[in-house]
């Protein structure tokens, strides 16, 4: 997903591990069958509960299930992610036959022109992105060539929305933050051990070839590539760090259209918002203003050759993974196989199908719930959130470190979250997208442009709160603090997270707590900082402010004391929100089964000998189950706002004395803190 400064997801960008030993046997795809609820059949019957219950309840899943040489990782995300492109495959295949006009039959010429493997050089589509690229004078100058990049999809320079005010929610403003690079983060041109060494080698040798395969000789080539590195390397230094980008009080910094240009005054602002339509600025959000000043300062001292070769380098950093021949092969060596350490490309339909989800969500979204969503599913769905949402408030309210005004203010921001479930009530509308079944190319770059400026369209409208920020196919969910939403696309609401003929104690481990996790988002170090109507506002005590920033401050020093690879640890305070989210997720997920059982005849009947308790948790693990591979894990421990996998089970449980009495633990037991160590926010 694109980054939204307030919108939190659940795990689109989901980690896990395994240990150093056991990455080498992870070589071929899944052997274990998959079925709803609990499956006894993962269970490592070596390993105890109370011992490490991750190993318990997945273990022969990991042993039995390899990652497949297309995927960087391999689990229930994974999988469930297969089963929907399998339903989005049927439905594209016959979409290509539909009726001309149709909006099945307009993602179905889509779908037809990425399977022309013949056409997917793009030449002309292709040339066209690289003019914009290769000359300001295209547009009357460098900033104007910017907007015109940004509008296709390639954000040089740094990343452009227009989203909600912090502070405003009623209003649309222009947000400008820090970007431009092709590595995945700053720290990847500053770290110095040797990984990260050679790795920014290859990174600069993976430029060069794709300058040369756009025309330049070979020596421009090499030479431009380390201009490109130094470039992006000042703009690396001048960008906050990822702990530092967390902090919306950091990243609020309001300007008018005057004050940015004092800022940066060499870059040709008014060319650039002219260059996108937008005659009246207004107000501007700049997430990192010292970034800003750096960029103008490059804009300045940069040579236009440089910038002209990082415009072309980024054009085809983003257009490459859609072309066929060199350009794919060599963006897949680089992104692929140095930084993921995957074997092989996906196939080419699976990429496609990613693509359109990416480019026209909606419009594949309207047809794959017409398959893969029923209305009972959905009803289900909405009384597991009544039931988590009551658990939540019944916690807010029995908290002993909370005052009865931060409390008060606290279940007013709870019952006004708004909940979205399955796809949209109203489909946007793709009318203004031209698709030609021979220009696969041409067909990105055009969806992306009319996205854009659909963003763009919403300054001075009122807010638009039926919008969504996720696809119904996606895999994921997410907490909007603008919007004060929860929303759970049709994509996740499968087995093993939902199943509307499941057990409740299996539904509760698995999307219940996905529940759990986005409404606690609310309340994490950085969603307790918006209030009811997604305003940016101060509504603690001091006092219990302090208090919970005690408590938030033990569960990052947690976190930091887990090494998934030998002396590599999980950045706390990066993983800080989405541990506290875990950690109150899964706790108000357990008590929202007990009012479920309550008020039905399941309570104290068991599955596979197995009671509701049981159940609960050992679903929670096994929807985390994953392995995946060691440049991967190495990567998203440096990117990636979650914890691995592994550590967002056995974390919280270590914690939960609910776990704890349903397995039998007892104090000495590795899955059981100390009591004085337990931390409970939520």
């Amino acid at each position: 997903m694109k980054t939204i400064p307030h919108v939190l997801t659940l795990a689109l960008s989901v980690a896990s591990t395994l240990s150093f030993a056991e990455t080498s046997k992870v070589v071929a795809s899944s052997s274990l069958p998959d079925k709803p609820g609990v499956d006894t059949v993962y269970f490592d019957t070596k390993a105890t509960p109370c011992d490490d219950f991750y190993r318990y309840a997945t273990g022969h899943w990991q042993d039995a299930s390899v990652i497949p040489k297309d995927k960087a990782r391999w689990g229930a995300f994974d999988q469930i992610g297969e089963r929907n492109r399998e339903v989005m495959k049927s439905i594209l295949k016959s979409a290509t036959a539909a009726p001309a006009g149709s909006i099945k039959r307009k993602v179905g010429d889509f779908y037809a022109s990425g399977l022309s493997a013949e056409k997917m050089d793009a030449k002309a589509s292709l040339n066209t992105a690289l003019d914009i690229a290769k000359d300001p004078a295209y547009s009357k100058s460098m900033a104007s060539a910017f907007a015109l990049l940004h509008k296709q999809g390639t954000p040089v320079g740094f990343n452009f929305a227009v989203r909600q005010d912090q502070k405003n929610s009623s209003r649309y403003i222009v947000q400008l933050f820090q970007g431009g690079l092709g590595l995945p983060e700053r720290e990847y041109y500053f770290s110095t051990d040797e990984r990260s060494k050679k790795q920014r080698e290859a990174y600069v040798a993976h430029i060069a070839k794709m300058l040369a395969l756009s025309g330049l000789n070979t020596g421009d080539a090499a030479k431009s590539a380390a201009d490109i590195m130094a470039l992006e390397t000042a703009l690396a230094e001048a960008a906050m760090t990822r702990v530092e980008a967390r902090d919306p009080d950091k990243t609020y910094n309001l300007m008018t259209l005057d004050s940015l240009k004092k800022l940066a005054p060499h870059f040709d602002w008014s060319a650039f918002f002219s260059t996108l339509n937008i005659d009246t600025v207004g107000d501007i959000n700049v997430g990192q203003p010292k970034f800003f000043e750096a960029l103008s300062t490059l804009a300045k001292d940069t040579p236009q050759s440089i910038w002209r070769a990082y415009n072309v380098w980024h054009t085809l950093r983003t257009m490459s993974p859609n072309m066929a021949g060199e350009f794919e092969k060599e963006n897949f060596a680089f992104y692929g196989k140095v930084l993921t350490g995957v074997e092989e490309m996906e196939p080419r339909t699976d990429r496609v199908i990613a693509t359109i989800d990416r480019t026209m969500g909606e419009a594949i979204g309207q047809l794959y719930v017409e398959k893969a969503f029923s209305p009972s599913a959905k009803a289900k769905a909405l009384d597991l959130v009544k039931n988590v949402r009551a658990a939540m408030r019944d916690r807010i309210e029995a908290l002993d470190w909370m005052s009865a005004e931060t409390k008060k203010e606290a279940t007013i921001k709870l019952d006004a979250i708004a909940v979205k479930i399955g796809y949209p009530d109203t489909w946007k509308d793709y009318s203004a997208v031209e698709i030609k079944r021979d220009d696969y190319l041409g067909n990105i770059i055009r969806a992306t442009r009319v996205e854009f400026q659909r963003q763009v369209d919403r300054l001075g409208k009122p807010i638009d709160r039926n919008t969504w920020s996720m696809s119904p196919p996606t895999v994921n969910a997410y907490y909007n603090a603008s919007i004060n939403e929860i929303v759970f696309p049709a994509g996740i609401l499968q087995s093993p997270f939902f199943d509307e003929k499941a057990d409740d104690a299996s539904n509760y481990g698995g999307i219940g707590m996905v529940i759990g996790h986005e409404l606690t988002h609310g309340f994490d170090d950085r969603g307790r900082k918006f209030d009811a109507i997604g305003n940016r506002r101060d509504w603690w005590t001091a006092e219990d402010a302090t208090r919970y920033n005690v408590k938030a401050d033990a569960i990052a020093k947690q976190y930091e004391a887990y090494q998934p690879l030998p002396g590599v640890s999980i950045n706390g305070r990066a993983t800080l929100g989405e541990n506290i989210a875990d950690f109150g997720g899964l706790r108000v997920a357990y008590l929202g089964m007990q009012k479920a059982l309550a008020s039905s005849n399941s309570n104290g009947k068991k599955i596979d000998g197995l009671d509701n308790e049981k159940r609960f948790f050992i679903n929670y693990a096994q929807s985390w189950r994953q392995n995946v591979r060691e440049a991967e894990l190495r990567r998203r421990l440096l990117t990636d706002s979650h914890s691995p996998a592994q550590y967002r089970v056995l974390g919280p449980l270590g914690n939960l004395p609910e776990f704890q009495q349903a397995f039998g633990c007892k104090v000495g037991d590795r899955m059981v803190r100390a009591a004085s160590d337990q931390v409970t926010v939520w």
